[in-house]
């Protein structure tokens, strides 16, 4: 079983990406085929620097290898230094019609968030995702819910591509944690944890301890005095305590 999954070096990793990812790839590099990526392509669709990407990025490669994955027991690199990437992405353009970029939501999103840097590279954004796991003939992709998406229409790539050349790709299916594929912001519980979107609601995963219990703190919780799990009702109350549960091993019942 091939598992293929990457990470935008765009700054300090924060406990979202621990949860929703990080940890799930620990597990997984012990009993599948794994195949871990720095994904510095797709972080130029948006703005950046370039000193600071190269930081990132080797910052990003520190933090991997600090939270437990094992070069032994796993392919780990970084996406530009192989040139297949790039390659397989135009192809795979050839046949991807433009509707269906601009119906994804995420790209929606960033054209919203950054109106003064919309290029192409962000529309087609997908159809490097989807060469990046095609590549490596993957049948698993460990993602949060917010790429769900992105992955349905890598399998409909394959598919078309398929059936245009012959059989040469397998169509690879979205692997979602059952809880903590996506941990939303302390500040803002509606809005997934973000660095850049909000510092004040992020937890970074090599922050000093005291200015965790402080973020923790100062959380955002819900009215009322009870203590519940339940996130349409209490999305305050139920992050943290999702928090807690992954962290603890313990359920958010108990």
């Amino acid at each position: 079983m091939r598992i293929f999954s990457g990470i935008r070096p765009t700054g300090e990793l924060h406990i979202g990406n621990y949860l929703g990812a990080i940890r799930q790839w620990l597990l997984l590099q012990e009993k599948a085929d794994c195949v871990f990526c720095i994904v510095d392509l797709h972080a130029i669709t948006t703005p950046y620097q370039s000193k600071e990407l190269k930081k990132n990025i080797f910052e990003m490669a520190a933090a991997y290898l600090a939270s437990g994955l094992n070069p032994e027991k796993c392919i780990f690199f970084v996406q530009s230094q192989v040139e297949a990437h790039a390659e397989l992405a135009w192809l795979l353009s050839t046949i991807t019609p433009i509707g269906e970029l601009q119906r994804m939501t995420q790209y929606k999103e960033k054209i919203k968030k950054y109106p003064k840097d919309v290029n192409a590279g962000l529309l087609n954004y997908p159809i490097l995702m989807a060469a990046d796991i095609l590549l490596y003939q993957t049948d698993l992709v460990p993602v949060g819910k917010d790429q769900q998406q992105h992955v349905e229409l890598v399998r409909t790539i394959a598919r078309k591509f398929n059936q245009k050349f012959g059989q040469t790709f397998k169509e690879p299916k979205v692997l979602l944690p059952k809880t903590g594929a996506k941990i939303m912001s302390l500040q803002n519980p509606k809005k997934k944890m973000s660095k850049t979107d909000d510092p004040r609601g992020c937890l970074e995963l090599f922050e000093e301890p005291e200015e965790i219990k402080k973020k923790i703190m100062a959380a955002v919780t819900d009215p009322g005095k009870v203590i519940k799990y339940d996130p349409i009702k209490k999305p305050g109350i139920s992050n943290l305590l999702t928090i807690y549960s992954l962290f603890s091993g313990k359920t958010t019942k108990e």
